[in-house]
């Protein structure tokens, strides 16, 4: 049984407001009977010796006021849920923008910088545009060289992952510039 149940079911039987069967619930860890017994010994139940009903609803039926205040309930916890996901999401999304730009994507030529842009712009060159990637590569056999400086520690590894690369390329292009001699 829900709280919110109990609550109702304590206020029917004993004649008390939500407030004050809400506050005996509390004060008996939710316990009907202890409730419903301590709401008695304050004098603020009414005594019922027997009662008798107009309508053909179960005795246990809630109220209509009961059911729509049930009804709210749900729907209020339904979107408190959803807000709270949403708010978690964009707080993401904040996060990984603001490393996109915060890191710098450079391209260097024979030691001089080509370019210099966000991150975030290469990223989403890559995933919406395809050829970029290839173009990257290309760019690997006419000596480019590509980095990435920002505050991550993670740019260290992608360096030198990107200097080996490099390296592989200029290689290739060494063994095959050099088999037509």
């Amino acid at each position: 049984m829900e709280k919110l149940e109990k609550v109702e079911l304590v206020r029917e039987k004993c004649g008390v407001t939500y407030e004050e069967a809400k506050r005996a619930l509390e004060e008996t860890d939710f316990d009907v009977l202890d409730a419903i017994v301590m709401l008695e010994r304050e004098g603020k139940a009414s005594s019922q010796t027997a009662s008798y009903a107009t309508t053909t609803e179960p005795s246990g039926a809630l109220s209509e006021e009961m059911t729509r205040a049930q009804n709210e309930y749900h729907e209020q916890s339904k979107k408190t849920k959803f807000g709270e996901l949403w708010t978690s999401f964009c707080e993401q999304v904040k996060v990984i923008v603001r490393s996109g730009l915060d890191m710098t994507f450079i391209a260097e030529r024979n030691g001089e910088r080509v370019i210099a842009i966000p991150l975030l712009f290469v990223v989403i060159g890559i995933l919406v545009w395809g050829a970029a990637l290839w173009l990257m590569i290309i760019g690997l056999f006419f000596g480019f060289r590509y980095r990435i400086e920002g505050a991550s520690p993670l740019t260290i590894d992608v360096n030198e992952a990107m200097d080996k690369a490099a390296d592989v390329a200029d290689g290739l292009k060494n063994d095959f510039t050099n088999k037509d001699e």
